[in-house]
């Protein structure tokens, strides 16, 4: 249940009392804008996005309480650098040590066929991590794809993607190990 913040005013004094405070409920949300502004992606010259790093700092350590807010944002985001800034949103969020984040993959999983290298990047750090087993086909395919058609300016996505598949056959191969 969400309570309102309730304010008491008395002639002379005014306080509030927030039981669920509003302010840092809003302030993650008020954040991944602020830093999609700031998301440049990589270019010919440049084989890195450019970003406000400390925004991408705060935003992660607010943990569980980011999910959403950025969750909410790629629900909605058109634009091929809105999305990349929110997966790369996701992918610090992991590192902050988040949990729940594999919870995600039924809305992240519709940028598994974007042909964006930038977006393929981002998808495959976060399922690397997450190892969400729906995501190992999707991320076949995007290998594949990207084999058939290589593009390596400004970097090669294969590199990213197929680390992510091997770390898929590894967790897999070490699961089978312990089960004998």
């Amino acid at each position: 249940m969400y309570t309102q913040p309730v304010s008491i005013i008395f002639k002379q004094f005014h306080t509030q009392n927030f039981v669920n405070n509003k302010q840092n409920n809003s302030e993650p949300c008020d954040l991944v804008g602020n830093f999609c502004k700031t998301f440049v992606l990589p270019d010919e010259k440049t084989n890195h996005a450019i970003f406000d790093e400390n925004l991408a700092a705060k935003i992660a350590s607010y943990k569980e309480k980011s999910i959403k807010p950025v969750i909410d944002m790629l629900n909605t985001a058109k634009k091929e650098s809105d999305i990349t800034a929110g997966l790369f949103l996701l992918n610090r969020i992991i590192d902050a040590g988040a949990k729940g984040v594999e919870n995600t993959y039924p809305v992240i999983s519709k940028f598994n066929y974007n042909e964006s290298h930038n977006i393929q990047v981002m998808l495959s750090g976060i399922y690397r991590k997450t190892l969400v087993p729906d995501a190992f086909g999707p991320l076949m395919t995007m290998f594949l794809k990207n084999s058939e058609h290589p593009k390596q300016i400004p970097f090669d996505p294969n590199e990213e993607i197929g680390g992510a598949i091997l770390e898929y056959l590894r967790n897999k191969s070490a699961e089978h190990n312990y089960s004998k």
